[in-house]
């Protein structure tokens, strides 16, 4: 005889058992979320600057002419780079270096503007590590564009002279220039994609560990027939016992939506509504693993690991900061197994590339398959789980 036939009352007393437990018990639900949002905020602040400026860099002007410190002005002139030492040796910069007092250290050769004035071919060399790949990425973008700009003009100068206009000298130095247009994400800000990528991939931690919890407790304590008795049908006392972790989990995404796209006014390109969908359902994906794992694993500890490996490394895995088409197969088929990069997916389309809304389906389709598959298997496990609880138990 199954135990949810024996008291007939349904999910509202299913959901009066879990609003008690919180009045009396809400300590570890406040903490958690406190930890989330602080947590959320100090992301968001790191990011507020949206750009690298004023990375602090080493000159090493071993020529010390007119020219070569216009070219160190030239360098203290770009937003993302700041000359904050002066240093005589390459043992000096590259200890500095290694302390991470700066980032790159760039070498200015002796005869620099002489064999400039004889037009010789001059090579500036500049160290930067590796280990910090976005950073490397910045400075070394920005020492060719500074260093390009002072050879077009040196070598503009010197076709003037030689009697060429200006416009035919600037034809001759660059008779094909590129013409680089930004179509999504035109402002380059880190802030714009990174923060909006971090937020959710923090949110859905917090989403599939407190699921686990809330049902595992119950196993835990040996309390699940009773929760299981409340809510007469095992679908009924498990939404009540979601319902709670659904609409704080939505009001912090909400939240997270209103600063991104309204208090900091990032544009949303498409349409706000299937975004708000989009993070309904990851949150509600979240939800129904978390109450798979919670059913399959044999303790709540067992659970509790397995969502953190699952749900840590996720925004590694999402395509935001690492293209999936160059990762592993093994690395690209995880990443498919992650609510959270299809949510991104579809937040990238909504949000930057203004993607029409047929277009965004596939996404909401995904979303809602990590839900409605798992799910019957996810409630048949938990119900076996407490049928088996109250036979051992008589």
């Amino acid at each position: 005889m199954s135990i949810a036939s024996k008291h007939p009352t349904g999910f509202i007393a299913a959901l009066a058992r879990e609003v008690a437990h919180y009045r009396h018990q809400s300590g570890d639900l406040l903490l958690s979320v406190f930890f989330l949002l602080a947590s959320m905020i100090v992301v968001a602040w790191i990011f507020t600057s949206g750009t690298l400026t004023n990375l602090p860099i080493a000159v090493i002007d071993q020529d010390g002419t007119s020219v070569s410190r216009a070219y160190v002005r030239m360098i203290e002139a770009t937003p993302e780079m700041r000359v904050t030492e002066y240093v005589t040796s390459l043992a000096a910069a590259r200890e500095l270096i290694e302390q991470a007092s700066i980032y790159a250290a760039v070498l200015i050769p002796r005869n620099f503007g002489k064999d400039i004035r004889t037009s010789k071919q001059v090579t500036v060399v500049g160290w930067h590590s590796g280990q910090f790949l976005t950073i490397s990425a910045v400075i070394s973008k920005s020492l060719r564009q500074v260093t390009a700009t002072l050879s077009a003009g040196i070598e503009m100068t010197s076709l003037a002279k030689r009697g060429d206009s200006a416009l035919a000298a600037q034809v001759n130095f660059e008779p094909i220039r590129p013409e680089l247009r930004t179509l999504f994400n035109p402002f380059q800000n880190y802030q714009y994609f990174l923060v909006a990528g971090l937020l959710p991939a923090m949110l859905q931690v917090f989403v599939m560990s407190w699921s686990v919890f809330v049902v595992g407790r119950e196993f835990r304590d040996g309390t699940s027939a009773a929760w299981l008795t409340a809510g007469t049908m095992t679908y009924a006392a498990v939404a009540a016992k979601m319902l709670p972790v659904f609409i704080v989990a939505s009001a912090i995404g909400l939240g997270c939506l209103g600063w991104v796209h309204g208090i900091v006014g990032w544009p949303v390109t498409g349409s706000l509504g299937v975004l708000i969908v989009g993070w309904a359902l990851m949150i509600l994906a979240y939800i129904t693993l978390g109450l798979l794992a919670a059913g399959f694993a044999p303790t709540l500890a067992t659970a509790l690991s397995f969502t953190a490996a699952y749900t840590a490394p996720a925004f590694a895995y999402a395509g935001i900061t690492f293209p999936q088409q160059g990762m592993p197969l093994l690395a690209e088929l995880w990443s498919y197994a992650l609510p959270v990069q299809t949510l991104l997916s579809l937040q990238v389309e909504q949000t930057q590339i203004g993607a029409p809304v047929r277009s965004s389906v596939s996404e909401l389709l995904i979303l809602t398959a990590f839900i409605l598959l798992p799910l019957p298997l996810a409630l048949r496990k938990i119900r076996l789980r407490c049928e088996t609880s109250v036979a051992e138990h008589r």
